[in-house]
């Protein structure tokens, strides 16, 4: 599978969802320490997302990536667990209510796949499930990139 089959598989669920962005973060190896990277993105608004690098356990995908749980915030403009600025993927795309659900491969992870709203939008858990459920079919995907 190629990179561009990815995104439009990402183009189909963002439309699908009615997502205002949906994107998967992946790690690589960097002078011995992980780092994550938004790769694969639909609904951007900028390529600023390309910059953003994360250790894991910070920002949005650190966070599930660390806890493999799923990561679910209606209004992250007034998140009691940590101000806006420390997610920067959602600060550099204007997201306010977020899911973000870890993709795992043999009980590691190995991406995470978020799917957002630039408004305050009350996600419902059917939502969730149904995200998770295409990250868990994505993880086929990411893994043939690899090859």
């Amino acid at each position: 599978m190629k990179e561009q089959d990815i995104v439009n598989e990402l183009i189909d669920i963002r439309l699908q969802l009615g997502l205002d962005f949906v994107g998967i973060a992946t790690a690589i190896a960097a002078n011995g320490q992980k780092e994550i990277r938004w790769k694969y993105v639909a609904g951007n608004r900028n390529q600023r997302y390309q910059k953003i690098v994360l250790q894991i356990g910070k920002g949005i995908a650190g966070i599930v990536w660390r806890t493999a749980r799923p990561m679910v915030s209606e209004d992250l403009k007034n998140d009691r667990f940590a101000p806006l600025q420390e997610y920067p993927i959602a600060l550099t795309e204007n997201l306010v209510s977020i899911i973000a659900v870890p993709i795992m491969s043999e009980d590691a992870v190995i991406g995470v796949m978020l799917g957002g709203y630039r408004k305050v939008t009350q996600i419902k858990e059917p939502v969730i499930m149904n995200l998770q459920g295409i990250a868990d079919k994505m993880q086929q995907n990411l893994l043939a990139t690899k090859e």
